[in-house]
């Protein structure tokens, strides 16, 4: 006569226990993965407070750290007094490196500030190419004062 094994009523299966304890694991180590990634990761971004003029264009930004934007244009013709009308708006830049510009009477721009990821080219800090939502025209843009201004031969100071 054989003896069938007692089946217990109030136990968890271990098979489901270690199905269960196994992905709660896998989604840990993941996360934790993702978590140190996230420290080695280094975004930079161009910083644009302060003024920038089109290069062809009578046409400049300010950029404020507030996250204001001032933009102002002049005359068309050359001849005419530079008689500049402002238009304020926001800016804003994605974590992808666009700028993003919205201007109160609704036009949109923007402009890629970091190089595409994978390449290796460094982002020009004095230079960004605005485009125009809807025209997608183009106007390129430069500081009107660097970053970092480089200093004169007669200010270097020589090593030890």
């Amino acid at each position: 006569m054989m003896v069938s094994p007692k089946r217990s009523e109030s136990g968890i299966p271990v098979g489901i226990l270690i199905i269960v304890i196994g992905a709660v694991g896998l989604i840990g180590l993941v996360g934790l993965g993702a978590w140190s990634l996230m420290g080695s990761i280094k975004l930079e971004t161009i910083p644009l407070t302060g003024e920038w003029r089109a290069k062809d264009k009578p046409w400049r930004l300010e950029f404020r750290a507030d996250k204001t934007v001032v933009s102002a244009k002049g005359a068309s013709q050359p001849d005419a007094p530079q008689a500049w009308t402002p238009e304020p708006g926001t800016y804003r830049v994605d974590y992808f490196g666009t700028l993003w510009v919205k201007l109160k009477n609704g036009s949109i721009y923007s402009a890629v500030l970091a190089p595409p990821p994978g390449t290796m080219a460094p982002p020009s800090p004095n230079r960004f190419d605005l485009i125009e939502s809807g025209t997608e025209s183009v106007t390129v843009f430069n500081r009107t004062t660097p970053i970092n201004p480089k200093p004169q031969d007669s200010q270097k100071q020589p090593l030890p």
